[in-house]
Order: structure tokens, then sequence, then C-alpha cells
């Protein structure tokens, strides 16, 4: 029986990984679930977050993802991300200012403010802050 199986992160703009895995860890709406090789089939939301993915050769991987679908099939595990990026791929500068414009509109709570979308834009650059080792403090 196969300990691995294939997986891909994918976003509207292109293919992250694609490459056999033995486990990845993702966290869903519900709480973090780990995939091995011949999981159930399902599919549940991905909330923003950094998914660890354990390649069949070498050491594991993180990708911070801004969201998406887990799709787990017999062979095949997608993650279906609004966004995805390595750790090399961050910019650092970008995502800093990303998260001082959050915690601005977060903190402003005007009635027009979209709150949930001002708190998510926080997770998405905390998570690449992180991830790129340029950790701030999290603020909730």
């Amino acid at each position: 029986m196969a300990t691995t199986y294939h997986l891909k992160i994918v976003t509207p703009e292109r293919t992250v990984y694609d490459a056999p895995v033995t486990f990845i860890i993702v966290r869903s709406t519900e709480g973090e679930i780990g995939i091995l090789a011949h999981h159930m089939q399902m599919i549940t939301p991905l909330v923003p977050h950094i998914i660890t993915v354990y390649p069949e050769t070498g050491k594991a991987e993180q990708f911070t993802i801004g969201g998406g679908f887990l799709e787990v099939g017999d062979e095949t595990t997608v993650v279906l991300a609004d966004s995805a990026e390595r750790a090399s791929e961050i910019d650092v500068a970008r995502a800093q200012l990303a998260r001082q414009r959050a915690v601005e509109t977060i903190g402003q709570a005007k009635p027009d403010v979209d709150l949930v979308r001002a708190k998510r834009a926080l997770e998405r650059a905390e998570n690449r802050l992180k991830l790129s080792g340029h950790s701030s403090s999290m603020i909730g």
C-alpha cells in the first residue's frame, strides 16, 4: 500500500506545488487537519494559514495561503488557494504595509468598514511575515 499521494497547490494564476507527498497539515474552518495517503475523500474550506507539506523526499516545506478549498481524492489532493507563496516569494515590505493598513482599518471601527475583510487581510499579512521570518505581534 502506497504511503504517498500526489499534492497540487494551485491559485487562479499558477500552480505553486505539484509533487508526491507523505503528509500535509492544513487549517480548515473547523481546525487543523492532517492528510496522509488513503485519507477519506472530502472537500472543506480553508482559512488563511501556513500549510506544511512533507514531500516524498526531502525536508518539510511551508507555504502561506490566503484561504480557499481542500479537495482530497483517491490519488490526488488539491489545495485550491486564493493565493499561495513560498517564503522566498514574499515581499516583506509589502506584507508589512498590508498589516499596517489592516490594523488601522480594524482600529477605525467605522460603520462602513468591512471588519471581516480587514481581519482576513491582517491574517494574510501576518502569515506572510511569519513565514518570511519577520514575525510581528498578532492582533486578533
